[in-house]
């Protein structure tokens, strides 16, 4: 029995014994859907409930029941949106990536724990402000935690190194902004954003819009497209997963891109499962997909959402039993400006600080 076995047996009995009810925080690439296959293996044909956020995870519960073993024929999968039509009384209720629960379904998930008494909970992820949220509005605790820096001690995920590389934005090329067709640089009219957000916070006046569309130049970046292309071309024969913030900076690198405008649905399916070296993707591919080994992560966008930023950086630290020594590396494209550089030190609270580093924008990546 390996120590992830062990481990999975451990913070399924955990549970079993804390009144099966409660979250079970278990870092990425651990297994938590071993570790539910060990608790469910304590009932006898249960009625189960599985949530998750979308259709992906639900393939992913499938693939691993079938893989382990586990038969039965009571099991309800729905998603989070759809929670609702299932309030009715289940022998377990599990809640796959329930830090992703918005809150209108968390008040849906108020009326099924009111009917239901064994309530599972999984997460990889959960923030601070998350936790607080569940255990305020659904009685709902964190009853076993397995970190990251756990894992990698104690050889279950591979240790890693996160590479922010800071690219001031462009001041060059010439864009054109607004149905009233200004044409600026990206740092000309990222400047002019924010002088007026600054001037309508003095007066009280509402900035959402022009907070909006200064992401908005963010996202569509230049200069961090450039650094993303770089850092491809740099490392050619290296398994390379993109994450971008909008379609048209993925569908710009060169390499294949999957979104939910992708015509070639099938070419994701294939590099997750180990054919070509470089992919992008656009808001899916962060949870409830398993990759073949890959080399390197590069995040292109991110917000100040700390669980988002954890799940897609741990995607590439799969351990690799052949090389028990890899070093995963994550490079986080970021631009020289406050406002982004405040959102990646709350998105980073998971993570090790010593194994951070920040460099400028002329640090070409090759490893």
């Amino acid at each position: 029995m390996t120590i992830r076995d062990k481990r999975q047996q451990e913070f399924a009995d955990r549970w079993l014994n804390h009144g099966r009810f409660g979250i079970l925080n278990l870092c990425p690439r651990f297994g938590k859907i071993r570790t539910t296959i060990n608790i469910l293996n304590k009932f006898e044909d249960p009625h189960i409930l599985i949530a998750y956020p979308d259709n992906k995870i639900k393939q992913s519960w499938i693939d691993e029941f079938e893989l382990m073993g586990y038969k039965n024929d009571n099991i309800m999968y729905t998603t989070h949106r759809s929670l609702g039509k299932h309030v009715d009384v289940w022998d377990i209720v599990i809640i796959d990536e329930i830090h992703l629960l918005s809150p209108a379904q968390r008040d849906v998930c108020k009326e099924l724990f009111d009917v239901n008494v064994y309530i599972l909970g999984l997460t990889g992820t959960l923030s601070k402000w998350t936790r607080r949220d569940l255990r305020d509005e659904l009685g709902i605790e964190v009853i076993a935690s397995y970190p990251i820096e756990k894992a990698i001690e104690e050889g279950v995920i591979v240790d890693y190194e996160i590479t922010v590389i800071q690219v001031p934005l462009d001041n060059q090329v010439i864009q054109t902004y607004t149905k009233k067709n200004i044409k600026k640089t990206e740092l000309q009219q990222f400047n002019f954003l924010s002088n007026q957000i600054n001037r309508m916070m003095y007066t009280g006046a509402n900035t959402m819009f022009h907070r909006l569309a200064r992401m908005r130049i963010i996202q569509n970046s230049v200069a961090k497209l450039n650094k993303t292309r770089e850092i491809l071309r740099n490392n050619p024969d290296e398994r390379i997963l993109v994450f971008c913030g909008i379609t048209r900076i993925a569908d710009s690198l060169g390499i294949p891109s999957h979104h939910s405008k992708s015509k070639d649905k099938e070419a994701f399916n294939k590099f997750a499962e180990g054919e070509g070296n470089h992919m992008a993707v656009v808001k899916i591919g962060n949870t409830g997909v398993t990759y073949k080994p890959l080399n390197k992560v590069i995040i292109n966008y991110f917000d100040s959402n700390a669980e988002n930023l954890a799940q897609k950086i741990n995607r590439c630290m799969a351990m690799e039993y052949n090389t028990p020594d890899k070093k995963s590396h994550i490079y986080i494209i970021s631009s020289d400006k406050d406002v982004e550089l405040k959102w990646l030190q709350k998105a980073l609270e998971f993570f090790d600080k010593s194994k951070i580093k920040y460099v400028e924008n002329s640090y070409i990546c090759n490893n």
